[in-house]
C-alpha cells in the first residue's frame, strides 16, 4: 500500500510540473463560465447580422445556457482530457520510467492504478468546481435553477467522461506511441456517437450525452439514465481490468 501512495505522489507532482492541471483547470472554468453568456448573448448576435438576414429567435432561456454547457463539456472538454491524460502510461515506458520502476519492485498493478486514482481526483476536483461555477454564474443571468435536472445531467456526463478516461488509459496501455493512443482515443469517441442510431445505443455508454443534453426537455429519456449509468460503470471497471492485464503482459 505504501508503494501504490509513493505512486500516487509522482504521477500528481509531474501532472502539476508539467502545467497540465493548470491546462484542464482553464479549459473546463472557461467553458462554464462561457456558455451561459454564449446562451444569453446569441440570439442578440444573430439579431444584429443586419436586415438582410431574417432570423427569429426565442428569448434565451435556462435551458439554452444548460444545453450549452454540456455540448461544450462533453465536445471540446473530453478531446482535452483525452489528449491530457492519454499519454501518461506511454510516456513513462518510451522514457524508461517504467522499467526503472519494475526494476525497483514496483508492481504492474500499483503503476496502472496510481494514474487512475491522479486522473480521477484531478478530474473531479476541475469537473466540480466548474458545475459549481456555471451554476452560480448561470443564476446570476437568469435568476433560476434546475437543480434536480442539472444534477442528473452533470451525473451522465461526469460517468460518460470517466469511461472515456478508461477507454484513453488502455489504449496507452496497447501502444507504444502517445499520439497513437491519443488519436485512437479521439477516434473510438467519435465512432461511439454511432451507436445512437441504432435502438440499443439506448443503452449505451455514448448515450449519455444525449441525456445530459435533452434532460431538460424531454423527461422521458431518464427512463434510460440508470440502465446507462450501470453499464458504463461495469464498462469502466472491465476496461481498467484489461489495462492491468495488458500491462503485466507487457515487457
Amino acid at each position: 500500500m505504501k508503494q501504490f501512495w509513493i505512486l500516487v505522489k509522482k504521477d500528481f507532482m509531474e501532472l502539476y510540473r508539467t502545467k497540465k492541471i493548470l491546462i484542464l483547470f482553464c479549459i473546463f472554468v472557461a467553458f462554464a463560465l462561457a456558455s451561459p453568456i454564449l446562451a444569453k448573448v446569441t440570439p442578440d448576435i444573430l439579431k444584429a447580422l443586419g436586415d438582410s438576414v431574417q432570423i427569429i429567435m426565442p428569448e434565451p432561456t435556462i435551458v439554452d445556457s444548460y444545453g450549452q454547457f454540456v455540448g461544450n463539456i462533453a465536445g471540446t472538454c473530453i478531446f482535452a482530457l483525452i489528449i491530457v491524460f492519454g499519454g501518461l502510461i506511454v510516456n513513462e515506458r518510451r522514457r524508461g520510467i517504467y522499467n526503472n520502476l519494475l526494476n525497483n519492485g514496483v508492481k504492474k498493478r500499483n503503476f496502472v492504478m496510481a494514474k487512475v486514482k491522479v486522473q480521477a481526483e484531478v478530474f473531479t476536483v476541475i469537473y466540480l468546481v466548474s458545475c459549481l461555477l456555471f451554476s452560480v454564474y448561470n443564476y446570476v443571468l437568469f435568476n433560476e435553477f434546475l437543480i434536480q435536472y442539472s444534477l442528473l445531467s452533470f451525473l451522465a456526463i461526469y460517468v460518460y467522461m470517466f469511461f472515456i478516461i478508461s477507454i484513453t488509459n488502455l489504449y496507452s496501455v496497447l501502444f507504444k506511441s502517445s499520439i497513437m493512443s491519443i488519436m485512437l482515443a479521439i477516434g473510438t469517441t467519435l465512432l461511439l456517437a454511432i451507436f445512437d442510431l441504432f435502438r440499443f445505443g439506448k443503452y449505451l455508454p455514448n448515450y449519455l450525452v444525449n441525456i445530459s443534453v435533452n434532460i431538460f426537455r424531454d423527461g422521458e429519456v431518464l427512463n434510460y439514465i440508470y440502465y446507462n449509468i450501470g453499464i458504463t460503470f461495469l464498462l469502466i471497471i472491465v476496461i481498467t481490468l484489461a489495462s492491468i492485464r495488458f500491462c503485466k503482459n507487457k515487457d
